[in-house]
């Protein structure tokens, strides 16, 4: 998939000129711009969130164009408005909200930055006692086989 963005300052805008907001889903990365290159969509713009995996795994931020106006209207975050040229949509920030907005969702669970480090070092801890529990399941495997091994020569040995 070939994606096309460009960022300007504090407020990074696609080549779309849709603005690439901080991914609401793990608040870790921007937002990208990208373009279909499956068939059946060929040439479709859609926004995600660069951890997102073509398979469904990692972050599931993932929306088609108009999903992604319609994601941005529905939060208050920007304000569409029909352009001078040809109709085409134009989308601006909507500064005067965001800047309250903005000071009151950083306190809440899984927006801040903090908040997601800390969960990104619980699940590492995580994932470093299952790899301990598996190593000691190995190696009780592992006595297990050499017990029967000793079992069976011992028979052959009589």
């Amino acid at each position: 998939m070939v994606g096309g963005s460009s960022a300007t300052g504090s407020n990074p805008v696609s080549a779309d000129g849709l603005p690439l907001i901080m991914c609401t889903e793990c608040g870790m990365r921007r937002v990208v711009r990208r373009t279909s290159q499956q068939t059946w969509s060929l040439g479709q713009i859609f926004y995600c969130c660069p951890r997102h995996k073509r398979d469904g795994s990692g972050c599931p931020f993932w929306f088609w164009k108009d999903e992604y106006i319609s994601f941005l209207a529905s939060t208050g975050r920007y304000v569409a408005s029909a352009g001078a040229n040809n109709g085409v949509e134009s989308m601006h920030v909507a500064e005067s909200s965001m800047d309250g907005t903005d000071s009151r969702m950083k306190g809440e669970i899984g927006f801040s930055g903090i908040v997601s480090v800390k969960s990104e070092s619980e699940l590492i801890a995580i994932c470093k006692e299952v790899v301990r529990l598996l190593k000691a399941l190995c190696f009780l495997c592992v006595c297990m086989l050499f017990l029967m091994f000793v079992s069976v020569c011992a028979h052959l040995f009589k």
